[in-house]
């Protein structure tokens, strides 16, 4: 009974126009702030669940379930608020179903968002107001940022920029292609998820552990269409060669199985290393070396990530919708 609502409202490809419309939107008005936000909702409830079950005493095995049955929890609510609000749309009027589409495309994506981030972090560092960039980094980086120096902000800022190419803009996209706005807001789900309780530390090594790890599964393909799609945008500056090299040779060696792809590839199509000592909270984390250092890390360097992630997004979403096309046999 259920089988045709959810395909109508989960065949991403037919919905090909809009999702693209979505994300024009995004690069045009960026991520609204206000309260309700989706995510700030999401967020919400995960840490009012995690305060509930937080109260029970649990040994380490019982921690691990909970947290599963918390993140699963999460993302079934998640996926079926959003596609009952699509079918609900739907048997109203198939335009305002497209509105839905485009409306909840636009706010699962980050293009204009992570730019944004990235921007407010390198116009102080142009001006040597290392405390001001100090700042606005800490608030899109997790490691400690009060004594890092011009280089290594820099270095954030892009890894940042890499990392979120794939996390904010092309795994979003990925998802709303294949199962339409829905899917989108589950993985956007997970990923929540991941940033609040998939940490490796004592606090949530065991709560987090299915958390972390649904997400490693979750980006495993948008993270290696993020690196093949940063390489093809290095192209435009005769570089797909290195970022692709540097891809397949320094992906593996991030602690993420993931993050490493994008990142790797971004360094190639900088000529910049990447990795090296992060701080969190007081407790050092030494990274692996990524790339090769043909020129230092200066803040224009997160001006051409910022290039080569917009170009990466367009082949993505062409690429995406062109087969979109080719599968549904129409354009609207």
């Amino acid at each position: 009974m259920l089988i045709g609502p959810l395909w109508t409202v989960w065949s991403g490809y037919d919905l090909a126009a809009w999702i693209l419309l979505g994300a024009v939107v995004d690069l045009l008005l960026g991520d609204p702030t206000w309260r309700f936000h989706p995510v700030r909702l999401i967020g919400r409830m995960i840490h009012d669940l995690e305060r509930l079950i937080r109260k029970i005493p649990l040994n380490r095995i019982g921690l691990r379930i909970a947290g599963t049955l918390l993140t699963l929890l999460v993302v079934t609510v998640v996926l079926a608020v959003i596609s009952g609000m699509l079918w609900e749309a739907l048997k109203i009027s198939v335009w305002l179903f497209r509105a839905l589409v485009v409306g909840w495309t636009y706010l699962g994506l980050a293009i204009r968002g992570l730019t944004d981030a990235a921007l407010v972090v390198y116009r102080p560092l142009v001006t040597k107001q290392w405390d001001t960039a100090r700042q606005w980094l800490s608030y899109i980086v997790g490691r400690d940022t009060d004594r890092l120096n011009e280089q290594e902000m820099v270095r954030a800022t892009v890894e940042t920029v890499a990392e979120n190419t794939c996390d904010a803009i092309i795994a979003p996209l990925f998802y709303a292609f294949l199962g339409g706005p829905a899917w989108l807001w589950a993985y956007k789900a997970i990923n929540t998820l991941d940033s609040m309780i998939g940490y490796r530390n004592a606090r949530y090594e065991d709560f987090g552990w299915f958390a972390a790890r649904l997400d490693d599964w979750a980006n495993w393909i948008p993270a290696r269409i993020s690196g093949l799609a940063i390489a093809v945008a290095a192209s435009l500056d005769g570089r797909f060669h290195q970022a692709y090299h540097m891809m397949r040779r320094d992906g593996r060696r991030h602690p993420s199985p993931n993050s490493g792809l994008s990142e790797a590839a971004m360094a190639g199509a900088l000529g910049v290393a990447l990795g090296g000592p992060n701080t969190y909270g007081g407790v050092v984390s030494l990274r692996p070396k990524i790339g090769e250092e043909e020129r230092p890390l200066h803040p224009v360097a997160i001006l051409q990530a910022i290039s080569v992630s917009w170009r990466a997004t367009l082949v993505t979403a062409l690429i995406f919708g062109f087969l979109a096309v080719m599968v549904s046999g129409q354009w609207l």
